[in-house]
């Protein structure tokens, strides 16, 4: 699978500078580059037909290049999983849910303890910031 992708990835590069080059030489209303290559008067490097293939060329190429671009997607999104390294992922997406699954149940201790009640220390987010901290002095209000 990487192979044809990979293949598929340098054949679409290729083309897409061979469409620059292909719209680059093209004449345009003003004469554009083609006009550096055909001389003054505004003619074209290639004959007086040049226009007519070069326009035939630059959309075969804009439709080849197109029909390549969305087979990349749709064979891209086939494939399962990490572009790196799948096992790394799902090594990621089960430790993530394993924490989730573990901070539902410790919330529903909390609760139970709560609904029986018990006296249980409550759970707060601030548990491993440090305690070292000194306190805000209180500072009496304006008269």
């Amino acid at each position: 699978m990487g192979i044809i992708l990979g293949l598929l990835n340098t054949v679409i590069v290729l083309l897409s500078l061979f469409l620059i080059g292909v719209i680059l030489i093209q004449r345009g209303k003003g004469g554009g580059l083609a006009g550096a290559f055909g001389g003054a008067g505004g003619s074209s490097a290639f004959g007086t037909k040049a226009g007519d293939v070069f326009t035939r060329i630059t959309g075969v190429a804009a439709i080849i290049w197109i029909a390549l671009a969305m087979l990349l997607v749709v064979i891209t999104n086939q494939h399962k999983g990490s572009a790196f390294d799948s096992e790394t992922s799902s090594t990621v997406s089960k430790s993530s849910t394993e924490k989730n699954k573990s901070k539902a149940a410790a919330g529903s201790k909390a609760t139970d303890a709560k609904a029986t009640g018990s006296k249980a220390a409550p759970s707060t987010p601030d548990a491993g910031l440090p305690t070292d901290i000194p306190a805000i002095p209180d500072i009496p209000a304006p008269k």
